[in-house]
């Protein structure tokens, strides 16, 4: 055995296993060659788990890519396996191009006796305790898995076969109401009773309601999840508006989900591929009206700043972190990453200032004061730099992230440079190459060579904190 869940301290909490923790010791104890076998055995302990907390009335099924977790006892339960199988392959081939298989290990369906059992299970993922009714729910977050209660076969493949589409579509960070546009296209296909049609009093149902509500809940996905008539609402447009983007821009379908963004709600991307933005795309059914996108809540704001600044847009990045702030003036992480774009508009007065804020918002944090120390340290501007203070602000930052994160131990070797300490310098850019991705290790051997040659290092820094796909049902 590879690796024991129960021996890793913190690693299970029923009904949910800590895959953060799972992942990190995959990630450090197990070596390239065994981790899909170690990720297949942390699946299949978690599924005993369960087993066990649900009274051992569970089994499992495995195949080279699933793991079927499914009622003891079950006659159907080949055919189950087989439908999965089939209906994976399927789904692979119907979205070509834009599926992936990127899931730590094979994918796991849970399959319950009864919905009772379902939604007790659904509800460990909702602390806040609303989410509508569902026949299943691909959990997007952590570790990808599918859960399904038993139905008829019949019944079964046409869900089976849309939660399969969010796992094989986890990649892309859809908005929902995209994502739930494609899902819903390919379970129709495996089921030929069920067609998308829409007759006129319907239409005008739909209209109706979201005239009176706006669109911020489908946008942002939320819609999805109502517990009242707005999730059928929700997902009725979500299919309109993809037999729109399929009617209108076909040629150009592809690379618009390709680079379509839950951040925006994939406006830039329909901007850029379409040449028309999403609230133009409702317009088209809804008629006109405002509708769109506003992120709603400051977090959200400061998500779609980070897109913007992937997209490189620095004036809509630091306008979202503006309203952030705006809206909610204790937002640390808002003020951070505003002075990192202070740092590429050269505002450096404004960065300083920004950084400065976020550390009185949260002492702990790391990320501002390792940036702030980088760029007391490696300005341009001789007037703006402080090496004893960057000294002091990288020491700290690389103890508040346990001298783990090679780029602090990078900005503690350019601090001590600037302070003088080429001796100090060059011992932390060596540890950091050491702990560097292989795409930054010339950069820190560069950096090294000036330390050697008693040299500082003049630049701005570049560090950005990684997103999360959401979970989708």
């Amino acid at each position: 055995m590879l690796l024991d869940l129960t021996a890793i301290p913190e690693a299970f909490h029923l009904p949910r296993p800590n895959w953060d923790v799972i992942r990190t010791f995959i990630e450090t104890k197990i070596g390239d060659v065994d981790r899909p076998h170690a990720w297949r055995e942390a699946a299949r302990q978690w599924l005993a788990a369960t087993n066990r907390a649900l009274g051992g009335a569970y089994g499992i099924v495995e195949t080279e890519s699933m793991l079927l977790f499914q009622p003891t006892g079950n006659e159907a339960s080949e055919a189950v396996a087989r439908l999965c199988q089939r209906a994976l392959a399927t789904v692979m081939d119907m979205l070509g191009s834009l599926a992936g298989e990127n899931w730590d290990g094979p994918l796991a369906i849970l399959l319950f006796d009864r919905p009772e059992t379902y939604y007790s299970y659904v509800a460990q993922f909702y602390p806040e305790g609303n989410f509508g009714s569902s026949g299943g729910m691909c959990f997007q977050r952590d570790y990808v898995h599918i859960a399904l209660y038993t139905q008829p076969l019949d019944r079964l493949e046409p869900t089976i076969a849309h939660e399969i589409t969010h796992a094989c579509l986890s990649h892309l960070e859809l908005p929902a109401w995209l994502e739930e546009g494609v899902t819903q296209a390919v379970e129709e296909s495996f089921n030929s009773r069920h067609r998308f049609s829409l007759d006129d009093e319907q239409a005008v149902e739909i209209k109706q309601y979201w005239r009176r509500h706006g669109l911020q809940s489908f946008w942002w996905g939320g819609g999805f999840h109502l517990p009242d008539e707005g999730q059928g609402y929700s997902y009725q447009l979500s299919r309109i508006l993809f037999q729109l983007l399929l009617s209108d821009h076909r040629g150009q379908f592809i690379e618009f989900v390709r680079d379509a963004s839950a951040a925006d709600a994939g406006d830039h991307s329909a901007r850029r591929h379409l040449g028309k933005s999403v609230a133009d795309l409702a317009a088209i059914f809804l008629g006109k009206g405002d509708w769109t996108p506003v992120p709603p809540d400051p977090a959200a704001f400061v998500r779609r700043s980070h897109y913007h600044l992937e997209q490189g847009d620095q004036e809509q990045a630091n306008a979202d972190l503006t309203e952030a702030i705006r809206l909610d003036p204790r937002q640390a992480d808002a003020y951070s990453r505003r002075g990192y774009i202070g740092t590429l508009r050269h505002d450096y007065a404004r960065a300083i200032a920004d950084y400065e804020h976020a550390l009185q918002l949260d002492a702990g944090a790391y990320a501002p004061r390792n940036n702030l120390a980088w760029l007391l340290a490696t300005c341009p501007d001789e007037n703006i730099r402080n090496g004893t203070r960057a000294v002091e602000l990288a020491t700290r930052a690389c103890e508040l992230s346990g001298y783990d994160p090679w780029y602090c131990l990078g900005t503690l070797a350019a601090a001590q440079a600037e302070a003088g300490d080429f001796e100090e310098a060059r011992r932390w850019a060596k540890e950091s190459l050491r702990c560097a991705p292989p795409e930054e290790r010339e950069a820190c051997k560069q950096r090294l060579q000036l330390y050697k040659a008693d040299k500082p290092y003049r630049e701005t820094p570049v560090h950005q904190p990684q997103r999360s796909p959401p979970a989708r049902g």
